[in-house]
C-alpha cells in the first residue's frame, strides 16, 4: 500500500491521550493549506487483517521526518530513544521536538531544534488549534527542501520496524493485569452532536485530573468508525455516556396511526449513543458506566428513553452543575485519584 510523504509520529504510551489531541486539528490545519504531507501515528493507522510489521516498514521508509513528543515519559522510553538514533542517522531529516512536559538534560539533537510548546495548552483545543497553525504554516515553508528519501538503512529500518509493531500490539490489546491494578486515569466519553455539552464534560473531567478520551479526535484516515472504536473501547475502564437530544423518533405503529402522524415523534439520543451505551454496560458492567442527560432545547416533544433501559438510573445536567459532584464521587467509588472536588 502506498504511504502519503508524512511526518512520522515519535511518543511514549503514556502520552497518547495528549497526543491525539494536538494531531487531530494539525491534520485539519494540514488539509486547509492543502499541503502535500500527512502525519503517520500507529494508534491510527494500523488496521486489523494488514502486515503492522510491513505497514511501518513503509512508513519509515517514506517519512520526511519526525514529529517527537517530548515528556518525561518519551526522554525515559527506550522506544524513542531507538526512533531518534533512526531519524537522526540522517542528517538532512525534518525533526520537530513537541514540547509536552519541560524536562532536565533535553538531548542536544533536539535541544538545538526549534520546537513547538504545548505544554501549557493542553486541555484548551482553541490554543491547541492556534499551535497547530503554527507549525502547519512552518511545515508549508520547509516541506519543499525536504524530498522524502529513507531516513536510515533498511536493515536500520526492518528493525524499527519490528520494534513498533511490538509496542502497537502491547497498546491494543486488552489492559494487562498490572494495568488493572492501577488507579484508572482516562474515561471513554460517548457522545452525540451536541458539541458544548461534550466539551462541558470533558472540561469537568480535566479538572479532576481525568483524561477524556473522545473517539472522533481519536480517529485516523485510514480506519472507519467501528475499527477505531473496537480498538480504543478495549483498554477504556470508565465511560461517561451523554444523552442529548439529537434525533426524533417514533414508533412506526403510533405514526401510521390515523390522525397521529407527526405527533408521535419525540426527541432521541443519537443511534451511536444508544449502541455504544449498550457495549459499555455488557463490557464494563453498570457500576463503571456513568449516564448524563440534558433536558431537551424545548417543553415538548418528550426525551424517549430506550424501553430496555426502563429503570436505570440516569443523572441529569442542571444549570447549578451538582452534576460534576456526582460524577466526582462516582469516579472517585470506582478508583480514580482525583486532583480537585
Amino acid at each position: 500500500m502506498a504511504i502519503r510523504r508524512h511526518l512520522f509520529i515519535s511518543y511514549a504510551r503514556p502520552d497518547e491521550p495528549a497526543v491525539r489531541s494536538f494531531l487531530e486539528p494539525l491534520r485539519e490545519e494540514i488539509r486547509l493549506r492543502a499541503l502535500p504531507i500527512d502525519v503517520w501515528q500507529d494508534q491510527t493507522e494500523l488496521q486489523p487483517g494488514t502486515s503492522w510489521r510491513r505497514t511501518i516498514l513503509d512508513a519509515v521508509n517514506e517519512a520526511v521526518g519526525m514529529l517527537v513528543f517530548v515528556s518525561e515519559s518519551s526522554m525515559a522510553s527506550d522506544w524513542v530513544r531507538k526512533e531518534l538514533q533512526a531519524a537522526l542517522v540522517a542528517q538532512d531529516r525534518l525533526i520537530v521536538p513537541v514540547i509536552l512536559q519541560h524536562v532536565k538534560d533535553l538531548p542536544l539533537l533536539l535541544a538545538e531544534r526549534q520546537w513547538v510548546d504545548i505544554s501549557r495548552d493542553l486541555g484548551d483545543a482553541s490554543r491547541l488549534r492556534k499551535q497547530a497553525a503554527r507549525l502547519a504554516e512552518a511545515l508549508s515553508d520547509v516541506l519543499p527542501t525536504y524530498r522524502g528519501k529513507a531516513p536510515l538503512s533498511r536493515r536500520g529500518a526492518e528493525k524499527l520496524a519490528e520494534i513498533a509493531a511490538t509496542e502497537a500490539r502491547k497498546t491494543a490489546a486488552p489492559p494487562s493485569e498490572d494495568e488493572k491494578s492501577a488507579a484508572p486515569s482516562s474515561v471513554f466519553v460517548v457522545h452525540g452532536h451536541d458539541t458544548p455539552t461534550r466539551d462541558l464534560v470533558c472540561d469537568a473531567l480535566r479538572y479532576f485530573g481525568v483524561e477524556p478520551v473522545v473517539l472522533s479526535q481519536a480517529l485516523g484516515q485510514s480506519q472507519s468508525l467501528l475499527q477505531k472504536f473496537l480498538a480504543v473501547s478495549k483498554r477504556a475502564r470508565f465511560a461517561v455516556v451523554l444523552l442529548t437530544a439529537d434525533d426524533y423518533g417514533a414508533s412506526l405503529i403510533q405514526f401510521d396511526a390515523p390522525g397521529v402522524a407527526e405527533r408521535a415523534l419525540q426527541f432521541r439520543a443519537r443511534q451511536n449513543v444508544l449502541l455504544e451505551l449498550g457495549f459499555f454496560y455488557g463490557h464494563l458492567g453498570w457500576e463503571n458506566v456513568f449516564v448524563l442527560q440534558r433536558k431537551p432545547p424545548k417543553v415538548f416533544p418528550n426525551f424517549e428513553r430506550p424501553s430496555d433501559l426502563e429503570g436505570a438510573v440516569f443523572d441529569e445536567i442542571d444549570e447549578e452543575g451538582a452534576w460534576k459532584q456526582t460524577l466526582a464521587s462516582k469516579l472517585r467509588d470506582v478508583g480514580f485519584a482525583l486532583k480537585h472536588e
